[in-house]
Formats: C-alpha cells, structure tokens, sequence
C-alpha cells in the first residue's frame, strides 16, 4: 500500500477522533431510541460526506481563487491541529449550542447535521487536511484519487464505532478512552509542528 495513502488515512483517522467522538454523541442521543439513534448516525455520515465532497473537489480551487500559497495554508493548518491536539490531550469539551426551536422541529436530523456531522465529523481540522493536500502535490487528480478512499474508510469507520458506541463505551469505560485521546493528540501535535516546518520551507523562510 502507498506509504503516502497510509499517512493520509491515519491522518483523516486522528483529527475524525472516532472514539473521541462516544461521549458527545451518546450525550446527546440519550433519550432517543436505538431506532431514532441509528438514523441520526446515517444521516450525520451522509450529511458530513457531502460538505467533504465539497471541500474535495472544490478546496484547490478555493485556494486559487483566494491566492493563497500551499506553504502559507501548510501553516495555518499546522497550528490548527495543533490547537485541536492541544484540546485532545487536556480533554477541553467540545461546545455545541443547538437552537431550540430547531431542535423542537426535527431533534433527530439536526442533531444529525449540527453538531454530529458539523462540527464532529466534517469539522475544521478534517476540511483543513483535505485542502492541506489537494494543495501540496503536483497533481490535484492524484491528490484526491488519494483522498477519496481515505475519507471513505475514515466515515465507515466512524459509521461502525457510533453503530457500537454503548458496546465500546462499556469496554473501554471513560479512561480507556481518555487514554486513547491522549495517544492520538500526542500523534497529532507531532504532525502539526511538521506541517508548519514544511510550510516555512515552502516560503522560504527556512532552510530545508
């Protein structure tokens, strides 16, 4: 398998943080059936794939558009994982304010788009590794033929951890997961101070 698809998928797979993600979603599914529960999960994945697809296609041409350089970008998200691998390992909450007219109307599919798909799933760190790495190779087509698949195995694999979220949460219990975050975060923080390396060598500020 491709040394440059594996860093990808376990890149997408870290800052996704599926296990990280058990708390807030059986918090917030609490009162809902295992029927009402499984339909938020398919429509939070369904929801979070298409505003990927978005970024996917369209995130080099938002950087042309806007002229911004691959390395300036490789910065800027350097310091935005690191600022998530920050909150990953001293356990800052994540906060979520549903408006409650909203939530009234629908509970199940707002849920589902806010704050499960938006900001969880498809949230600022996973937009920002796709358009880290449209950006960064020579072909956009290779870049998201990478990607593609990446993003497919990270959102089945989120779609199975929620699928067995109360199993999971039960064997792990509160610091097996704590523990895994930790690990992940540690992961993270390295990437992101990498990334921004590489985005100094891209401007030419510093040496390679």
């Amino acid at each position: 398998m491709d040394h440059g698809f594996l860093q990808i998928l376990l890149t997408v797979l870290i800052v996704m943080d599926p296990i990280g993600i058990i708390p807030y979603f059986l918090a917030l599914t609490d009162s809902m059936d295992k029927k009402a529960r499984n339909s938020v999960i398919v429509k939070s994945i369904l929801f979070a794939a298409l505003v990927l697809g978005v970024f996917l296609v369209g995130g080099k041409f938002i950087l042309d558009f806007f002229a911004i350089k691959p390395g300036a970008f490789y910065i800027s998200g350097g310091v935005l994982f690191f600022l998530i691998a920050f909150e990953m390992i001293y356990s800052k909450p994540r906060t979520t304010r549903v408006p409650p007219s909203a939530e009234e109307e629908s509970p199940g599919t707002f849920v589902a788009l806010f704050p499960l798909a938006i900001p969880m799933i498809a949230g600022p760190g996973l937009l920002t590794v796709i358009m880290t790495y449209v950006s960064s190779g020579d072909s956009w087509l290779y870049s998201v033929l990478l990607l593609l698949p990446a993003l497919i195995i990270g959102l089945a694999c989120m779609f199975a951890v929620l699928r067995a979220s109360t199993f999971i949460h039960r064997i792990l219990g509160v610091m097996g997961i704590f523990v895994m975050e930790k690990i992940m975060g540690l992961i993270l923080s390295g990437f992101a101070v990498q990334l921004i390396y590489n985005g100094l060598v891209s401007l030419g500020i510093v040496g390679p």
